[in-house]
């Protein structure tokens, strides 16, 4: 392999996890509830899974949505909804559906484990419980559901399960010991922003009610991994003021840190406050209005004592809708190379005790930092691959050694797949090419130095453009001074000459002006030399300093002639190298003055300064730069004065960006961009929902 191509050892890291489903269901759906619960009940992380009910006119509540947000789900199963609505859900959900009989196919998506596949061998005195066909649904909800041919299967291995009293599917999950909490098993959040330590939720419901069975499902779903930080419990009305001791065992889950206030939030959607009160009374509780507390505190207090409070007027979803990665994680090193294989190899944090089933692979490091989270990237890594969130995510056999090649795409190879996707076709445009060349021999982000990007400009050859521009300027004054004439013919005259100027024409302070000079010899931009004036045809001639001699002729009529000087001795000239001439002359030195802005910003970017594209829809664009800033897609516009954003400009220019599909709009330009103009860039952005950046010359300048 060719060494060039090796990044260097990185330190990356991984999670494994489960593949999991949102589950649709009918509302009110007894059966589908209860089917859903079953299904999650085989699977690792069922627990986890929320069950949606869709209602008939297919709208999607807000509380659905940011419960699938939330739970970062794969997929949606559909149980019980007709099929049609089910595809609707799913789409405004943007997700895929899934019938609940393909579930388990293997090689199907959701395919995945079996709780039995992580979960330790249990003791026979210790059996986990589980509800079983024709068990009442609060049953159901709190410790999950078997067929009994499920049951007995489980019976003769390392899960073994029992069906349990009444009483025992409450008392049961104060220390984890239902068949449904068995199911996360070796699961749990890498990443999360939830609070420390939260009030319990004690869920009361009746005991075949499906929106409060349901309610509580779909909170405990998204509770925090660690059970300590909200612990959850589902009781049944009419039954728990016959469980002897059950206030007593309470204590254990309530007497924790007193880092929050109040020790329970009793919760329920259709039971009456009444109810809640009296079932607060069996379990001791003391109702109380204090003000609400959540999190951590160090040092860790003493813990909360009887008699222990509670509150029915708070909604726990405010802690729940919280940020978090899934998955259990492991970090290792990489050898990665850049555009060819490089081969993770890693333990799994998650002991797999049989083979032969499915899980995700969450791979994240230093080597993807900068690549755009788009699935025609994630496919440059491995052809199955996909992006969630900041990770490469992988399906696999579920092993305890894993060992996976893929290819880290470089930020070119990135780029070009993003346009390749976005239009039907792509080139540079001819400032593009201009521009990728310049950009290969030269650190563009001297550009940004005091003075340079002035210097160049200062000593771009006029062309043609400037020429015209000059006589409308001469024609809207009215002049016919023949003189003015005269001098800007001689000045243009010589097209095929380019221009040099001494340090004193380049329009900056002295000091800067000479500085800016040099940095351009240095950087191979300019040269240096002396200026001949030949007395007897009146040429003016540059000569580059190794081209001088000790007695200089004319290079027109081979007259003798003299090198200018001062009072201060020879008169030093400079010369731009005449590629770098011909890009200034095309106007490609804002784009790249632009880019070399981004990449100080964003060091980890990648630009294209001119795009030529051709849609399917037979029309085109063309966008003055298109690349990748931070990860994240740019495409826009760069104009030497603001005053050229006219509305239509801007119209134009936001569209083109919306239909790339880019993340941010970049409007540009050399002198200062006026508040109005950002104004509506901003308003005609948040309609496209493209995020705007602007840089005008505030931050094109170093001081």
């Amino acid at each position: 392999m060719d060494r060039r191509d090796y990044l260097g050892q990185s330190m990356m890291q991984a999670a494994v996890l489960p593949a999991r489903a949102a589950y649709l269901i009918r509302v009110g759906s007894d059966t589908g509830f209860r089917r859903a619960v079953q299904e999650a009940s085989t699977r690792w992380g069922g627990m986890t899974e929320p069950i949606l009910a869709i209602p008939e006119n297919g709208e999607i509540p807000d509380e659905l949505r940011q419960t699938v947000a939330t739970a970062k789900v794969e997929a949606v199963v559909n149980v019980d909804v007709d099929d049609a609505l089910a595809q609707r859900a799913a789409a405004a959900l943007s997700l895929t559906c899934i019938p609940i009989a393909q579930i388990d196919h293997a090689g199907a998506a959701m395919f995945t484990c079996h709780p039995l596949h992580v979960n330790p061998p249990v003791q026979p005195s210790t059996l986990p419980v589980v509800a079983v066909e024709g068990a009442p649904l609060w049953q159901v909800a709190a410790a999950g559901l078997l067929s009994e041919d499920q049951a007995d299967e489980l019976r003769h291995t390392a899960l073994a399960v029992r069906s349990g009293l009444p009483d025992e599917y409450g008392r049961t999950q104060l220390y984890g010991a239902t068949h449904l909490q068995s199911t996360i098993a070796q699961f749990g959040e890498h990443r999360s922003n939830a609070f420390g330590s939260l009030p319990a939720a004690v869920w009361v419901t009746a005991p075949d009610d499906v929106e409060d069975c349901l309610a509580f499902w779909n909170a405990r779903a998204l509770r925090p991994a660690s059970r300590a930080g909200m612990p959850m419990l589902l009781l049944p009305t009419g039954q728990v003021q016959h469980w002897l001791g059950l206030a007593q065992q309470l204590t254990g889950m309530l007497s924790r840190p007193a880092e929050f206030a109040p020790d329970v939030m009793l919760l329920s959607r259709n039971v009456p406050q009444e109810q809640l009160h009296e079932i607060a009374k069996v379990l001791e509780l003391q109702h109380t209005e204090e003000e609400v507390r959540a999190g951590t505190e160090f040092p860790t207090p003493a813990l909360r004592q009887a008699p222990f409070t509670y509150r029915t007027d708070l909604d726990p979803r405010q802690w729940l809708l919280r940020e978090r990665e899934y998955g259990l994680s492991t970090s290792f090193d990489a050898h990665v190379f850049a555009g060819d294989a490089s081969t993770l190899r890693f333990t799994s944090p998650v002991h797999f005790h049989t083979q032969g089933s499915w899980a995700l692979i969450r791979a994240w490091g230093s080597p993807f930092d900068g690549l755009p989270r788009r699935n025609c990237v994630a496919t440059l890594v491995e052809k199955a691959a996909e992006w969630r969130g900041d990770s490469i995510q992988l399906r696999s056999h579920a092993q305890n050694e894993y060992i996976f090649s893929i290819t880290v795409p470089t930020l070119a190879q990135a780029a070009e797949a993003v346009l390749a996707e976005a239009s039907t076709r792509h080139t540079l445009s001819d400032k593009g090419k201009l521009g990728v060349a310049l950009q290969a021999q030269a650190e563009i982000a001297a550009l940004l130095e005091p003075g340079v990007y002035e210097a160049v400009i200062a000593l771009t050859t006029p062309r043609s453009k400037e020429l015209l521009k000059e006589l409308r300027k001469i024609k809207a004054e009215g002049s016919d001074d023949f003189a003015q004439l005269v001098e800007l013919a001689s000045m243009w005259g010589g097209r095929a000459e380019r221009r040099y100027r001494p340090t004193t024409k380049l329009e900056l302070p002295p000091k800067r002006a000479s500085e800016a000079a040099e940095r351009l010899c240095a950087l191979g931009w300019a040269e240096r030399g002396v200026e001949t004036n030949c007395v007897q045809c009146g040429v003016r001639t540059f000569h580059p300093f190794e081209q001088t001699q000790r007695r200089p002729v004319c290079p027109g009529c081979s007259a003798p002639s003299r090198y200018e000087t001062t009072a201060d001795g020879l008169s030093v000239f400079y010369r731009l190298d005449s590629f770098v001439d011909r890009a200034s002359d095309q106007g490609l030195l804002p784009h790249l003055l632009v880019i070399a802005a981004l990449t100080e910003r964003e060091p980890n970017s990648y630009f294209l300064p001119g795009v030529n594209l051709w849609f399917a829809d037979q029309t085109r664009g063309e966008a003055d730069v298109f690349g990748l800033y931070g990860g994240r897609v740019l495409s826009g516009e760069v104009k030497t004065s603001a005053s050229q954003f006219t509305t239509e400009q801007l119209t134009h220019d936001i569209a083109l960006s919306a239909r790339l599909g880019v993340d941010i709009h970049l409007l540009a330009a050399v002198d200062t961009v006026l508040r109005a103009t950002r104004e509506q860039a901003a308003e005609l952005c948040s309609d496209a929902g493209l995020e705007l950046l602007v840089l005008d010359k505030s931050e094109l300048r170093r001081s």
